[in-house]
């Protein structure tokens, strides 16, 4: 009586399309942990980016305030001056420039204003910096920790099935094991198809009275179709 296929088939098709999976996962291991690193980049770039603008804020107040300095000395020159002119046009011409430099000053002023308040707000924030950094640095060596371990499961769960595959795969008929090797080299797992219902599962073809009885008989046949190597599930 020859040996019914199906069941080792089936086996097979399970084992290859679990070890597929276990491979895109495996694979995948490196892109994901060099987006976490590319994350963590980005925090840390944002941590020291706080810490420059308020450096570049404080530079930019001391700028202005040496501004403003030069600007009330000058006021103060136009003022002795306003008191000495014998003319209606140099008046005139020191009112104007005594509005520009007041314009100035008045400027100077705000922009000092609002770079201390932007300063003072950044700096009380600093402690959320500090923290969001240091929840960032925690979580990268957590994902470190839990992908090394993930990928030692995994890599331990791909020998065990390649064993147990390669176990099915012994206890082929030895008649039809380089069609069975073709096929999987060809399609990979969906080399394997099931058939529910006389129906191919891969293709959706009905399968024939004869063939669907040697199928139930135990023998290797292959979908007419489609050419996947076909095994019966029996519910």
């Amino acid at each position: 009586m020859p040996t019914d296929v199906s069941p080792i088939l089936r086996e097979c098709h399970r084992l290859r399309k679990h070890l597929r999976e276990l491979k895109d996962e495996i694979d995948r291991g490196p892109r994901v942990m060099k987006a976490q690193q590319t994350k963590l980049t980005t925090e840390e770039q944002q941590h020291k980016d706080a810490y420059d603008t308020i450096k570049k804020l404080k530079l930019k107040q001391k700028e202005d305030e040496g501004s403003l300095k030069t600007v009330e000395q000058h006021l103060d020159k136009l003022g002795t001056k306003a008191m000495t002119v014998t003319t209606m046009k140099e008046m005139d011409a020191v009112k104007h420039e005594t509005e520009q430099a007041t314009a100035k000053k008045n400027d100077l002023e705000d922009a000092i204003l609002t770079t201390m308040t932007d300063i003072e707000d950044r700096t009380a924030d600093l402690p959320n910096v500090e923290q969001r950094w240091k929840d960032a640095q925690k979580d990268f060596a957590q994902y470190q920790i839990d992908a090394k371990e993930r990928l030692e499961r995994l890599i331990e769960d791909q020998k065990l099935s390649e064993a147990e595959l390669a176990k099915r795969e012994a206890d082929l008929p030895a008649d039809m094991r380089d069609q069975y090797a073709r096929l999987v080299k060809a399609y990979g797992p969906e080399g394997l198809a099931a058939v529910r219902d006389m129906v191919c599962q891969q293709c959706r073809s009905k399968i024939g009275e004869s063939r669907f009885f040697d199928l139930e008989g135990g023998k290797f046949i292959t979908c007419a179709m489609c050419n996947r190597g076909l095994y019966l599930i029996r519910e």
